[in-house]
């Protein structure tokens, strides 16, 4: 008896053909809209290169966004992995967390994440994947980075 495959497709994309305006509107839109967060560097990408970022996007839709053999959770396990260990900034690496949460990860499994991200990437890697930890969990405690005043380290 044959089993139902568990790979569910990506959202499709609507952008249209034909006005660079239009669709690069509509690219915008549905970034936003599929993914749940959208960064400056689409913006500059589309202007700079609106070609590529078409093709760029059937590849995101492909590997990113259908559930082929990882589910939500476990790519955005690896992707804050991978970010923590090229010493991405913490508020990118935080929206990725957001969408690892969202899927259902836990604050556990992302601070192991970072540990091991640390370990394999180097104490700047583990730095940044903290900041963006706290950010995500604990914003009520003083930045990775910030210098702490006497009052602040004993309180």
């Amino acid at each position: 008896m044959a089993t139902k495959s568990r790979r569910k497709p990506a959202p499709r994309s609507k952008v249209r053909t034909g006005n660079k305006e239009r669709e690069q509107k509509d690219y915008f839109q549905n970034v936003l809209r599929i993914r749940g967060f959208r960064f400056g560097l689409h913006a500059i990408h589309a202007e700079a290169d609106w070609e590529f970022i078409k093709k760029f996007e059937e590849w995101v839709q492909y590997i990113y966004l259908s559930d082929r053999n990882l589910d939500k959770r476990v790519k955005e396990l690896v992707i804050t992995a991978v970010l923590c260990a090229l010493r991405s900034p913490p508020p990118h690496i935080k929206t990725h967390m957001n969408k690892a949460v969202q899927g259902g990860a836990t604050k556990d499994e992302l601070i192991e994440v970072v540990e091991l991200a640390g370990h394999w990437g180097g104490t700047v890697a583990q730095a940044n994947g903290l900041e963006a930890w706290r950010l995500q969990f604990a914003p009520h405690l003083p930045g990775i980075f910030e210098p702490l005043t006497e009052a602040k380290v004993s309180g």
